[in-house]
């Protein structure tokens, strides 16, 4: 066997693969799933498609392991994830307790600071120290509440930053 029929089954393996992966975000796109995904459905099916028809051009596969880290990165968790509406549930009563306790412009921002701190994205760490002044600002009983939180559902950056 020479290098590039190994080179030749890696890709027809990678065509495969985002065949497979087009397949099963068709599933997650159901109507009656219990989870909504947005327009990262259609993006990936249609680079799922394009990297299925073509294994061998590199910017479609390049484009696909993108964008599937992207939507892996984003979501964070496992879809059926048992206690991903408790999670969702305490983020809300996070942002909740934080645009209680602050002044309305750092109010404002609760919302996409909070949404950053809970997964792991490029800008977690940003967020994190943002997150840092805000609870400066707010009395014991709030910082409390946000801190255990934060220590449940944090990202890893954001719990190493705020030392949890």
């Amino acid at each position: 066997m020479a290098l590039s029929d190994s080179c030749f089954e890696f890709l027809q393996a990678v065509g495969k693969a985002a065949e497979q992966l087009g397949h099963e975000t068709h599933w997650y796109s159901a109507p009656d799933h219990p989870l909504k995904y947005g327009s990262e459905i259609d993006a990936l099916r249609r680079a799922c498609g394009a990297a299925a028809e073509s294994p061998y051009d590199p910017e479609g596969g390049a484009r696909l392991i993108r964008l599937a880290a992207a939507v892996m990165r984003y979501h964070d968790t496992a879809p059926r994830a048992a206690d991903q509406e408790v999670n969702r549930t305490k983020l809300k009563q996070l942002v909740s307790a934080l645009q209680t306790a602050l002044d309305p412009e750092d109010a404002a921002a609760v919302p996409a600071v909070v949404e950053q701190i809970a997964v792991q994205t490029p800008y977690t760490a940003q967020a994190t120290e943002r997150l840092k002044v805000m609870l400066s600002k707010v009395g014991k009983a709030t910082y409390d509440v946000a801190i255990k939180i934060i220590s449940d559902v944090g990202a890893a950056t954001a719990k190493k930053i705020l030392g949890l």
